[in-house]
């Protein structure tokens, strides 16, 4: 199956499909700088990117923040019956849902299994791991602000201003601190600064939609 029908398949919002497009062009932009070998499987990678928010509709608050719906904002009726259909069946956890979504379609249980370690509250146990596909993952989904890419500070800011469960967490300066640390173990690795990874660099690879799960 492909991205975009596994897109269409799961009514995923116009907004989240870019935001997910986003992250595995930030993915294309470290792979195109890229100087370590055999450290990582780009095609897996690439793929785990395009499906890591799948189930993210069932957390959204169509109420408060209908700027999720990005262009879809007239269509908020339609897209609020879509989200009542998606909890009733897959529940209201995103990560149970996007779990619960990858394994109807076949997606292979190591590509399931990064992307659910994903997750800002991990930050120090990715940091310390080997896991290089879960680092990238991890490193481009926190370059991505509401409205574009942006920088770490940038992503940190926004976590302390809209995710209470961890600001209010006794570990945050080191759930913080391994986000740096990640990002300087992936600037090892490039041939140009992190710095310019943005809006202008990256782009949109529609082309990407096409690939295969």
């Amino acid at each position: 199956m492909k991205i975009h029908e596994i897109y269409r398949k799961y009514r995923v919002t116009p907004n989240l499909q870019e935001h997910m497009l986003r992250v595995c062009s930030i993915v294309e932009f470290i792979q195109r700088h890229w100087q370590a070998e055999g450290l990582v499987d780009w095609n897996f990678l690439k793929k785990i990117a395009l499906l890591h928010d799948l189930g993210n509709t069932v957390k959204f608050d169509l109420d408060k923040n209908p700027e999720f719906l990005g262009k879809e904002k007239s269509n908020i009726r339609y897209w609020k019956q879509v989200q009542k259909e998606i909890i009733k069946k897959y529940g209201l956890n995103d990560h149970e849902a996007t779990k619960r979504m990858l394994q109807e379609i076949g997606v292979e249980d190591e590509m399931i299994k990064t992307i659910l370690q994903k997750s800002f509250g991990n930050s120090v146990e990715t940091k310390n791991s080997n896991n290089w596909p879960l680092k990238i993952l991890y490193y481009a989904d926190l370059r991505i602000l509401p409205f574009g890419i942006g920088t770490l500070k940038e992503r940190i800011d926004d976590v302390r201003d809209r995710m209470p469960k961890y600001t209010n967490r006794p570990d945050f300066d080191d759930l913080v601190n391994a986000c740096r640390e990640i990002e300087e173990q992936i600037q090892s690795n490039l041939t140009v600064s992190v710095n310019d990874i943005g809006d202008k660099t990256t782009g949109l690879n529609q082309e990407l939609l096409n690939l295969e799960v």
